[in-house]
Parts: C-alpha cells; sequence; structure tokens
C-alpha cells in the first residue's frame, strides 16, 4: 500500500512540473541560474565537482537504436583542437580593464606552436572561438605600439596615410595569426568570431580573413553560422558515430560593424540596450548598477535572431534524423552558470532552450569570451557546458589551448598551460529529451 501512495504522489509531482513547463518556444524572458547544478570553476586550484540529482536521469531511456554504443574502442573516434581569445596585437604587454594580465605578442607564438601540436597529433579539424586579435590593433599608438609604415608624406596627405597604416596594422595582426595557425595542415580551422574582429574588420573582411562562410539573410545582412561533419572516424576505431560542429554566431544582432542607420539587426540591438541598460547609451559598455544576468546586457555583447534560431532547430532536428551527435561552438557562453554574466549571449534562454529539447544530439557546448575557464553541466538535460580560458592570458612560456578526444561514450579535453584537463560522459544522451518526456507525461 505505501508503495502505491508512493508511486501516486511522484506521478502527481510529473504532472505538475510538466505543467509548469508548459508556453511557447524562442521568446526572450528572464531566468535565474540554478543553484543546484554540477558546476565547477576550471580555472584556478579548484577541479572538484558537487554532484547533486539531475532530473534527466528520471526521463525513460531512448531504443537501443539511439543510445550510445558500449564497445570500448582502443582509442578515440575522433579528435580536434580547441583555442580561444588569441587577440594578438603588435604592442607590449599589458592589462585588461579589470587588471588582468594580459600577452599580446606571445599569444602569436602560442597559437603558432599549438597550431604545431594539433599538426603533430593529426586532429581531424581545429576550432577557433573568436577574438583572433585584439581590439587594439585599431589604435596601437595608445598602447605603445608603432604604425606598420613611418610616413615621410607632404602635410597635405599625412592623416590620410596614417589612417591606412593604421588599419592596417590589424590585417597584418590577423594575417600572422592565419600564418601561425597555418603549420595545422591536416584539417580545416572553423573559426567563430567575437568582438574584437569587429573592433578591426567590417564582416565582409573576415569571411576572407578568416574563411567563414557568412550568409546574407533577407535583411540584406551578414551572418556568419555554420556547420561542419566529421564522418570518418579515426583507423583505431570501429564506431558508426558522425560528429557535426554547429558555429554560431553570437553577434548576429548587435551594434559593432551594424549600419545604425539602415540595419534591422543595429535597431534591435540598440531597443535591446535601451530597454535593459540604464547606462545606455552614454556607457553602452557598463553593466553597473545592474545585478545577475541583466548584467549581460552590454555593448559588447550581442544575441541570435530569429532565422540562426530556426536553422539552428533545423539542424539539430537532421542530426537526429541521422543519428549525429553535436558539439556547439559559439564565442560567447550559452550557460549562466558557466561564465560571467556579462559575457552571455542577450538572449541565451533560446538557445538553451533549443539545446535542451535536443539533450539526445547535443554533448557539449564550449565558448570563450569571459578569459576565464568555467564549467557547469545543465540540470534539466544533461548537456555539458565549457567555457574555455583566454590564450591571450597566459605569460610565457605557458600556451593554454586543448585537444579533444571523443569515445563512443565520453569526451576526453586535454588541456594545455591553463586549460584544465577533464572527461564529460553522454549518459544524458540515451534519456528521452525533456520536451519529449513532458509530452509523454500530460
Amino acid at each position: 500500500m505505501d508503495a502505491l501512495i508512493f508511486t501516486a504522489l511522484c506521478v502527481l509531482q510529473l504532472c505538475s512540473e510538466a505543467r509548469a513547463f508548459r508556453g511557447p518556444r524562442l521568446r526572450i524572458t528572464e531566468v535565474v541560474p540554478c543553484s543546484s547544478t554540477t558546476c565547477t570553476a576550471m580555472s584556478g586550484n579548484g577541479n572538484s565537482r558537487v554532484e547533486h540529482y539531475n532530473p534527466w536521469r528520471r526521463r525513460r531511456k531512448l531504443p537501443s537504436r539511439l543510445r550510445s554504443s558500449t564497445t570500448e574502442n582502443p582509442g578515440p573516434a575522433y579528435t580536434f583542437g580547441l583555442v580561444t581569445d588569441i587577440q594578438h596585437a603588435p604592442i607590449p604587454d599589458g592589462t585588461s580593464f579589470k587588471g588582468n594580465p594580459r600577452y599580446y605578442r606571445h599569444a602569436l607564438e602560442a597559437a603558432e606552436h599549438a597550431a604545431r601540436h594539433f599538426e603533430e597529433e593529426k586532429v581531424q579539424v581545429a576550432v577557433n572561438l573568436g577574438d583572433t586579435i585584439d581590439g587594439k590593433c585599431a589604435n596601437v599608438e595608445r598602447w605603445g605600439g608603432t604604425p606598420r609604415v613611418a610616413d615621410n608624406s607632404p602635410e597635405e596627405i599625412k592623416s590620410e596615410n596614417e589612417a591606412r597604416s593604421l588599419a592596417h596594422v590589424g590585417h597584418e595582426a590577423i594575417d600572422n595569426v592565419v600564418k601561425a595557425l597555418s603549420y595545422y595542415k591536416s584539417g580545416r580551422f572553423l573559426h567563430a568570431y567575437g568582438n574584437h574582429e569587429l573592433y578591426n574588420f567590417p564582416r565582409t573582411e573576415l569571411a576572407e580573413k578568416l574563411n567563414i562562410p557568412f550568409q546574407i539573410e533577407q535583411t540584406n545582412e551578414l551572418v556568419g553560422y555554420y556547420g561542419y561533419l566529421l564522418e570518418e572516424p579515426l583507423h583505431s576505431s570501429e564506431t558508426s558515430m558522425k560528429i557535426r560542429f554547429l558555429i554560431l554566431d553570437s553577434y548576429d544582432i548587435c551594434l559593432l560593424d551594424r549600419c545604425s542607420e539602415t540595419s534591422r539587426k543595429h535597431k534591435a540591438a540598440h531597443e535591446t540596450l535601451l530597454e535593459n541598460n540604464p547606462n545606455y547609451p552614454q556607457n553602452c559598455n557598463s553593466p553597473e548598477n545592474l545585478e545577475g544576468v541583466p548584467r549581460r546586457f552590454v555593448g559588447f555583447g550581442g544575441a541570435v535572431d530569429l532565422p540562426q534560431l530556426e536553422w539552428l532547430e533545423d539542424s539539430l532536428r537532421q542530426a537526429r534524423d541521422r543519428g549525429e551527435r553535436v558539439v556547439i561552438c559559439s564565442h560567447q557562453p550559452i550557460h549562466p552558470d558557466s561564465t560571467f554574466p556579462t559575457c552571455l549571449i542577450w538572449n541565451y534562454e533560446d538557445v538553451l532552450s533549443l539545446i535542451r529539447r535536443y539533450s539526445d544530439v547535443v554533448i557539449a557546448s564550449f565558448s570563450g569570451h569571459a578569459h576565464k575557464g568555467g564549467y557547469v553541466r545543465d540540470e534539466a538535460s544533461g548537456v555539458h557546458f565549457r567555457c574555455f580560458d583566454a590564450m591571450l592570458e597566459s605569460p610565457p612560456p605557458i600556451r593554454t589551448y586543448a585537444i579533444v578526444d571523443v569515445f563512443d561514450d565520453r569526451m576526453l579535453v586535454r588541456g594545455e598551460g591553463r586549460c584544465k584537463s577533464d572527461s564529460y560522459d553522454f549518459d544524458h544522451m540515451d534519456f528521452l529529451p525533456e520536451e519529449e518526456f513532458l509530452h509523454d507525461n500530460l
């Protein structure tokens, strides 16, 4: 009798939770980060985790044909390299606005070292999570650097030449980083872009410099999101698993390199900041007087527009139909418990909602931007969210980057420098996604 009563109470609780989750998708709402998540800061000495009860574990398991293989392979099925926030600039070492040391020239050497390591290990693809050069390239004289060419021109054309020379510093800096990364030759480098690229270049030039396949949306504006499939596993593996990388453009809606007069996306960014940040527009990059996740509404951030959200959902749906597993990459972080609030995508809830709906497909979400590493395993879905440490803020001779090995049942991050190593299992992919679970229990 006691067992029957307990079962009935559990059913009532599930139905109550299902009703609480009803509502339209793809809308911007305010979400307070959960306090009972599996979370650890990946920088410093602390690398322990506190495990909490995971709601996704109580959902129904998927049929065996869709579940991850338990066959042990002698080696990984896939392996890829990862760098973020290189932020090279031809200027002396300096600090961030908060006083964190930055090593602008060493970052270039570290990028080359990482690329050579990727090539040595023959990783199948490499990922750059953005901020390839620093915004200070746009004004190197202010930060102790010099323009590329000394100008001895007559005074009447000197100012024009100086402007061209200063602009060329950014071009030369990013070309030098691309050259450094080109020591990796065994596969493609998948580039995301961040705010610092946009301080130096329009998107049209980024497309050429970083081989980002920007597309023109109906608003006649460029957006740089795309996918890439790994479908040929290493010879040491007998897996049938395929890995799809989905590279998001977290500066889809933003102020940077969007025309203030004609851009619909600039207008959306303006309205978002005007509504959510009292410091805007006088001090658009300041989160002063904002608390918690609303601190994300700053001018160096951005959002994902509806066409990109629709593309993301369509890509995840196709990946599910094809039996692919997905790694989502973005410059800005997506989960509020993985990073500082100021670094989040403005409408991170919309992206997070989609990931939770496809938790049987998504292995992990990787990001940069915050410079300090962070990690959380989403309590609702079991998906891993990690923000990686910046290459820029590691002093010589430290070089910070990662190589990631993907097995049938887990992902192993081999950290270099200040990047912490860790292992993330795929057991959440054996369970019904949240939305399907709720539908079954309504």
